[in-house]
């Protein structure tokens, strides 16, 4: 093998080959410092997820009693039950949870991890206090939407 033959045989690393890594290189470390930079607000905005857990069941109820006919509270405090254009509604305590039912029928969970629930309500209002299994309490007055028909 004469020695212009075994030259071009040995291809080497190049510097073009050398740059184009380094490109990508620092293209996927901008990714991963853009992606840390993003999660740490999130991270502080969310750290307790019942927070989001309790907005979301806020939501719901206000939700719910909107359209109502009928409202009142039972179970000493425990429950609600309001009538609407979809029937009789519950809402109240099972277990570690607070549920709805329509007619006596379902189980839509509304919020979990929950001790202890109590509904108070001072018309057009209704105040709820809950404590969670970790000791926080939270409150909230919801309106409620008599039906004028």
């Amino acid at each position: 093998m004469s020695r212009l033959q075994m030259i071009k045989a040995e291809n080497g690393y190049t510097f073009i080959e050398s740059l184009f890594q380094l490109i990508v290189f620092v293209t996927f470390a901008h990714l991963f410092v853009l992606f840390f930079l993003w999660k740490a607000p999130i991270e502080q905005q969310y750290t307790n997820m019942s927070d989001g857990a309790w907005e979301l069941f806020a939501l719901d109820l206000q939700a719910s009693i909107v359209d109502v006919k009928e409202f009142n509270v039972h179970l000493g405090g425990r429950g609600i039950r309001f009538i609407t254009d979809r029937g009789q509604i519950d809402i109240g305590q099972s277990n570690s949870m607070i549920r709805k039912t329509i007619d006596g029928q379902g189980h839509v969970p509304f919020l979990t991890n929950v001790y202890s629930v109590y509904f108070t309500v001072n018309d057009p209002v209704v105040s709820v206090t809950v404590t969670m299994h970790d000791g926080t309490r939270k409150e909230r007055d919801f309106a409620i939407g008599f039906n004028s028909k």
